[in-house]
């Protein structure tokens, strides 16, 4: 996930990092621990998981450049499934524009 956003800055993509179950503290402490230096926020409440149906811990989910869910990964996912999501997903966003 590090280098995600970098190796596709050019196509538009931003990486979020949301954490909603565990305390903040704990979420900035892993970011820093691990030199990850996407943007990073705190779910408070669960709200924007639950617009989101995100019901799980660690895993992914991509949203369009509308809001909209586009595909959702588990937790336990390899670079390889990783960067064969984002291709394709990219690929798609380029033929809609």
């Amino acid at each position: 996930m590090k280098g995600l956003e970098k190796e596709y800055k050019r196509e538009g993509l931003k990486v979020v990092w949301i954490g909603f179950q565990d305390k903040e503290s704990k979420i900035r402490e892993f970011m820093q621990r691990h030199g990850i230096e996407s943007n990073v926020g705190y779910d408070n409440g669960d709200a924007v998981s639950r617009a989101y149906g995100i019901k799980y811990g660690a895993g992914l989910v991509f949203i369009n450049r509308e809001g909209i869910v586009v595909k959702k990964v588990p937790k336990g996912f390899s670079q390889d499934v990783l960067k064969r999501a984002t291709d394709s997903l990219l690929s798609e966003e380029r033929k809609d524009r």
